[in-house]
């Protein structure tokens, strides 16, 4: 069974500001069902409570370009906890056909089986026959009714007075089986970076990337990391590639993150000035962080020394406003700069390489700076001390 998306569309968890989006596209997904009365209830069942309390077990497809293609909003019932519900669906027509709303379904499916429930739930309006088609496909069963629309079961005034709906189940389990083993936790993080995040000087290959997955507690915790450092790169060309490489590698995950760590190369003299000043570098990294909070949680290691005293000086100051952006965010930030400034063996491994990266027991006692706030980061991305200062 496929189970991947067409080219061009990325899967990722909604949040509060795709209320208003959804509800732009509905009338023109729905053009003419059910005219202005049908409008107005769909309308009314997505209040932006669902884009609030309930992202986590919802999905949005989105275009390259950024425009809607997809969404599923749905739960774990909190009075029945072995039910799941999918509270509404919608697919652009254009993409009708194509396996983008099974998608969802699926990937809800599973979701909802992971986390215990037995069976999945939904209704539709009388009368929506590609609806009723869709369901029946996926396997769901039509519920009895106390009445019947066009041979189909109904329950009358289901949704109130002169709201009929036919309702909906699909099994997910053998109700007769033993609940499911708690799920392995499936934690996808993009490291995005420079050339210290890419590991630059390492004869292992290992970068500090590389040891933090390393040394990454495994229990109920599956990891893959993906080491996305380019050498040169500056905080403009971070922010402006961020979402086209970060969100396709993280669309299947179950916890998806971010990690960020640049800004030597904003501070380096190319011949005319600074590539990035300290003003307009801070201002790219305020914004990376306005456009990704809502969908990741998100980390940041601060620049490390790089051996020219006078880009250090420079560096270091940066590091100070980063982590006062950072703060400003609640986002966790690791100061490692003055720990390893500290160090003679990192200037002594800098000197003997390219004049700029260390080899392996430099990025070694960067990884050690690293592990302890990383950890803490993994077990709760919601910390409340949002700086942390590594010694």
């Amino acid at each position: 069974m496929v189970d991947e998306l067409p080219d061009g569309l990325v899967l990722r968890h909604p949040s509060p500001d795709d209320q208003r989006r959804v509800l732009a596209v509905m009338d023109a997904w729905w053009t003419g069902f059910q005219g202005d009365a049908g409008s107005l209830q769909r309308s009314l069942l997505l209040p932006r409570l669902f884009f609030q309390h309930f992202t986590d077990s919802s999905y949005l497809v989105e275009r390259d370009d950024g425009r809607l293609a997809a969404f599923l909003i749905g739960f774990v019932s909190q009075s029945q906890p072995e039910v799941a519900y999918v509270h509404f669906v919608g697919v652009d027509p254009s993409l009708h056909r194509r396996g983008v709303g099974a998608l969802l379904y699926r990937r809800f499916f599973r979701l909802a089986a992971a986390r215990g429930c037995r069976r999945v739930q939904c209704i539709t309006s009388p009368g929506n026959t590609a609806s009723l088609a869709f369901h029946t496909g996926l396997g769901f069963q039509v519920e009895p009714g106390d009445t019947t629309i066009d041979g189909v079961a109904v329950h009358r005034d289901y949704d109130g007075p002169g709201l009929p709906r036919v309702a909906f189940t699909r099994a997910l389990t053998d109700p007769t089986s033993p609940p499911p083993p708690p799920a392995t936790r499936d934690v996808r993080v993009c490291f995005l970076g420079d050339s210290f995040t890419a590991g630059v000087g390492d004869p292992t290959g290992l970068g500090w990337v590389g040891r933090l997955a390393a040394r990454t507690e495994n229990r109920g915790l599956h990891l893959t990391a993906y080491n996305l450092g380019i050498r040169g790169n500056t905080s403009a060309q971070i922010r402006a590639r961020w979402r086209q490489e970060c969100l396709p590698r993280l669309s299947e995950a179950q916890e998806a993150r971010l990690v960020l760590s640049f800004g030597v190369n904003d501070m380096t003299h190319d011949g005319q000035g600074l590539r990035v000043p300290p003003d307009r570098s801070v201002a790219n990294l305020a914004a990376l962080l306005t456009e990704a909070l809502p969908i990741l949680p998100v980390l940041m290691v601060g620049p490390p020394p790089s051996g020219d005293p006078g880009r250090d000086e420079r560096v270091a100051a940066l590091d100070e406003q980063y982590a006062s952006v950072c703060a400003a965010k609640d986002v966790p930030y690791i100061t490692v700069f003055a720990a390893l400034k500290e160090q003679p063996s990192w200037q002594q491994e800098i000197a003997a390489g390219d004049g700029a990266h260390p080899a392996a027991a430099g990025y070694e006692q960067l990884t050690d700076l690293i592990v302890d706030p990383w950890r803490h980061w993994l077990d709760d991305p919601h910390i409340g001390q949002t700086r942390h200062r590594a010694r």
